[in-house]
């Protein structure tokens, strides 16, 4: 469920329907959300970014919620999803945040879509330096909803929050997570395409805001995304945070987004 949204519509394209909630007023922010997960992780985030004077668009990704289409999809795929949102919208160029898997989608876009795309936000980025066997097997975990809840909780707390996170397990919304969603959005090479095609981010500016403690999405991924592009990427480390940022610092992942977005050319 989303909170707090204004507006409601709908995306339809080559038998792909999509909804999307939009909030506020002002230049276009998208808001994509983290692997085979929906626009309620940004019910914390979404209202301090159109506090701050921005026009927040969170699209649903098909599998998820009301929203359908081929779940054989690419990456392409999922990005000329968002393409079509924006161009809706009708408000374009906007700048694209991406969370965990959203980051990669968030990339394809600016490749493919260059015109559309204002500017990058990438949290929790990952893609060249992958989590170790034993994170990504709590993520499994935090994902399989016939697991007991207990020990979603506990592997959420050690693989996607940070140490001192205060989050209490129904602000974690561990079930707000679509089997068929996770279907659609590819992990492998084949329907992702090579790395090296979707990792630049076409050639828009960047800022990446990377948890410290993140173990799905390690630090070295975005100061690998600084040392690609020293002239594009701000990167922000943010020391206590985890890998769900947007839930866990919403106020701090929005304030770095506001200050980064000042110093963008109008």
């Amino acid at each position: 469920m989303v909170n707090d949204v204004s507006g409601l519509a709908w995306t339809r394209r080559d038998g792909v329907e999509l909804r999307r909630f939009t909030q506020g007023s002002g230049p276009g922010i998208v808001l994509l959300p983290p692997h085979g997960r929906g626009p309620g992780d940004f019910d914390a985030l979404a209202p301090l970014l159109a506090q701050a004077g921005l026009r927040v668009i969170r699209p649903e990704p098909r599998g998820f919620g009301r929203s359908t289409g081929p779940l054989d999809s690419t990456l392409a795929d999922l990005a000329q999803d968002v393409a079509a949102a924006i161009e809706a919208e009708g408000g374009a160029p906007v700048v694209v945040a991406g969370v965990a898997y959203g980051n990669r989608v968030a990339r394809m876009l600016a490749v493919l879509h260059p015109t559309l795309v204002r500017g990058l936000v990438l949290i929790a980025a990952g893609g060249r330096f992958p989590p170790s066997s034993e994170a990504a097997a709590k993520l499994r975990l935090v994902q399989d909803r016939e697991a007991p809840l207990e020990r979603r909780e506990e592997a959420a707390r050690a693989g996607l929050f940070g140490a001192g996170c205060a989050l209490t397990l129904a602000e974690m919304r561990l079930d707000d997570i679509a089997p068929d969603a996770l279907r659609a959005q590819p992990l492998d090479a084949t329907r992702c395409g090579p790395l090296d095609f979707w990792w630049p981010g076409g050639t828009a500016p960047m800022l990446v805001i990377q948890g410290v403690q993140d173990v799905l999405a390690p630090p070295e991924n975005g100061r690998s995304l600084q040392q690609d592009f020293p002239d594009r990427v701000t990167l922000l480390e943010l020391p206590e945070a985890g890998h769900r940022m947007a839930q866990e610092c919403p106020g701090l992942v929005a304030h770095a987004i506001s200050s980064w977005l000042r110093s963008l050319q109008p």
